[in-house]
């Protein structure tokens, strides 16, 4: 949904933005020498940080799910992916690999996603386009469910 995007995307903003200002803060009360406001600093950029840690892969499971134009579903699944250098051959479905053989790739993040096997992919920029720009219901819906 556009608007867990844009909440994420803000919670990386905000994370970003307490880093920098929290810098800046320290720079200016140890040159002040006010000592005992640095703690509060401090806190602060661990918040922002932590928040940056556990935000930012979040975002970037997302992006990159809109700009394949992938269900969080099929991702979970690797339904577009396929592995090279397999017991079977090359380009071979990840899930037609043995369990054993799945793990070892999965663990050497040998993956890779293959746009021919998604047949909603048109591009980066066209997914990202419709993601932001498509409407997503008629014009006289109210919103209800």
């Amino acid at each position: 949904h556009r608007e867990f995007v844009i909440m994420v995307g803000g919670l990386l903003l905000i994370g970003v933005l307490g880093i920098m200002v929290d810098i800046w803060l320290a720079i200016l009360i140890a040159e002040k020498g006010f000592f005992q406001f640095e703690i509060v600093v401090a806190l602060h950029l661990g918040y922002s940080v932590a928040l940056l840690a556990i935000d930012g892969p979040i975002f970037t499971i997302h992006f990159g799910l809109i700009s394949r134009n992938e269900m969080a579903q099929e991702w979970k699944k690797k339904e577009h992916y396929v592995a090279n250098n397999t017991s079977i051959g090359d380009n071979v479905p990840v899930e037609d690999l043995e369990d054993d053989e799945y793990n070892e790739l999965f663990d050497q993040d040998a993956f890779v996603y293959d746009r021919a096997r998604n047949p909603f992919d048109n591009g980066c920029f066209t997914n990202c386009l419709n993601f932001w720009c498509q409407p997503r219901w008629t014009s006289d819906a109210k919103g209800e469910f």
